[in-house]
């Protein structure tokens, strides 16, 4: 199936994968699908935009390198795709990748397989995050809190009831590329809510100094206080 254009070839399942993913491309092999199968995923490739069409249910991750594609091709399989998937769009034509971020995609711009590679790579750690944020927040509701007040130490965090907007946080910063120091600022927010706000727990699980930590709640705080009191003189 694969010498024909417009085909869609489906890969022989994977036992292990984690991740299903869809490759559009031409018929030139960009590399992209060892990229993905080592990210854990199941790979089928489309090699046209009406076969990529009909193959994107259940794809957790969509990958659509530009070579063989109009740009209306393109859009058009992104404004689809990105419904129910994570979309990455691999191109050199930088009016492309702008059209495709506008409608919710990722892009790798330049089109070289290493740092296509790479975004496949923070794609998926997105994946896995929603992934997590969506067990999370179906979880019963007994497993939300401690069942006492005494603080333990544990090797693993205790869920708690507002950690799904923490969570809900630090995909959307990793989704926007955040600056580095911002996207450490919002994971230790997550990860001291997992532990209840126990600053102590939470460097020993980050591997970093109790300090840090505190410098970082001080500094929320004092950028809290000034928008409550600003509410209040509205009020």
């Amino acid at each position: 199936m694969e010498g024909t254009v417009g085909s869609v070839n489906v890969a022989t399942a994977i036992p292990t994968a984690r991740y299903t993913a869809l490759l559009v491309e031409s018929e030139k092999n960009s590399g992209l699908e060892s990229a993905l199968r080592e990210q854990g995923c199941s790979v089928r490739r489309a090699t046209s935009r009406m076969a990529a069409q009909d193959a994107l249910e259940g794809a957790d991750l969509v990958v659509i390198t530009t070579p063989g594609l109009s740009e209306g091709d393109v859009t058009e399989l992104v404004g689809k795709a990105i419904l129910s998937s994570a979309v990455l769009v691999v191109t050199e034509d930088t009016e492309v990748a702008v059209k495709a971020a506008k409608l919710g995609a990722a892009t790798s711009i330049g089109g070289s397989s290493e740092l296509a590679a790479v975004h496949i790579g923070q794609q998926i750690g997105i994946i896995e995050l929603k992934r997590k944020f969506a067990r999370q927040s179906g979880a019963p509701a007994s497993m939300t809190a401690p069942t006492s007040g005494v603080v333990q130490r544990r090797s693993t965090p205790l869920p708690k009831e507002a950690t799904p907007d923490a969570l809900e946080a630090l995909v959307e910063a990793a989704e926007l590329l955040v600056p580095m120091h911002k996207f450490q600022r919002v994971y230790v927010d997550y990860a001291l809510r997992r532990f209840g706000g126990n600053k102590v727990h939470t460097a020993a699980a980050l591997g970093i100094d109790r300090r840090t930590i505190q410098r970082w709640a001080r500094a929320r705080s004092e950028q809290t206080l000034p928008t409550q009191a600003q509410t209040s003189t509205h009020s």
